[in-house]
């Protein structure tokens, strides 16, 4: 929950995040660039800060066929972002997920895929280590029409331990392919776990929570680790525009909710990308 730039989430590696990819199977290589903003890029719940960032990445994926019941799955990537205003949340992410996919019906799969990540931040206080792993399941409802639902545990090791988390992740989606090059995604995500959150110097209200507690020039304030129960509601949509070059946009509307208050945040993303 509390990944230093959650939000983007979207970055990450949702990776973002939390929408699938397009559902044809795909073996590959890929590259990208894409333009994002946040509304409340430090989880303040007093005085909200909004920035917005430029990302590029390359990644290798390789999706279950369907051809037979068990295959395999692989998805490396390596990621780089900037921010306009805070520069100190600039980052680099590389990511490994093997997974193995069965399919117990034509029309039903299940992905079981551990991963591992790592990310450098130049506010070096937020670069963590992270593991987990995610259990998903998808139903082709029609030959346009799917849904899904999934579990992720992740485990991040920051070096700050303010900026460390775990979190259990519940995810659901329903997606649409209007054609074949255009696709559209609904989902639905709660987290629940340990999340970072900006708070007045002079507040009072962490009792208990000193251990916790720690003074963040990035932003400027004092920031907490605090258990929290987050929603997030999106649309994710994209367009092939030929057999390798495609775009994609996305939008998430997220409430973050505690002891301390509700913060809330709208997140979203364009990108263009290449597959060889």
């Amino acid at each position: 929950m509390r990944n230093k730039t959650k939000s983007i989430g979207i970055s990450c590696l949702f990776i973002g995040i939390f929408f699938l990819a397009h559902p044809q199977a795909f073996a590959g290589w890929e590259t990208g660039v894409k333009a994002g903003f946040d509304s409340n890029i430090n989880r303040s719940l007093e005085d909200e800060k909004s920035d917005t960032y430029f990302s590029g990445y390359i990644s290798f994926a390789r999706e279950a066929t369907g051809e037979s019941r068990l295959d395999w799955t692989l998805a490396a990537s390596l990621e780089g972002t900037l921010f306009a205003s805070l520069a100190d949340l600039n980052y680099g992410i590389v990511g490994l997920a093997p997974g193995v996919t069965f399919f117990p019906h034509p029309f039903c799969s299940i992905n079981i895929s551990p991963f591992v990540q790592a990310k450098a931040v130049q506010d070096s206080d937020q670069s963590a280590i992270a593991f987990g792993g995610k259990l998903g399941l998808k139903q082709q409802i029609r030959d346009n029409l799917y849904t899904g639902q999934y579990y992720i545990y992740k485990d991040s090791r920051a070096n700050a331990d303010t900026y460390s988390f775990t979190e259990n992740v519940f995810g659901l989606f329903l997606g649409v392919n209007w054609t074949r090059a255009l696709f559209t995604e609904f989902g639905y995500e709660l987290s629940r776990g340990d999340s970072y959150r900006t708070i007045s110097t002079t507040s009072t209200a962490v009792s208990g929570r000193g251990m916790n507690r720690r003074y963040s020039t990035t932003f400027g304030s004092d920031v907490i680790r605090e258990d929290v129960d987050q929603h997030a509601f999106g649309i994710n949509a994209g367009i092939d525009w030929t057999k390798s070059l495609f775009s994609h946009l996305s939008y998430t509307y997220t409430t973050i909710k505690g002891d301390l208050g509700i913060s809330t945040s709208h997140a979203g993303f364009i990108g263009m990308g290449y597959r060889f």
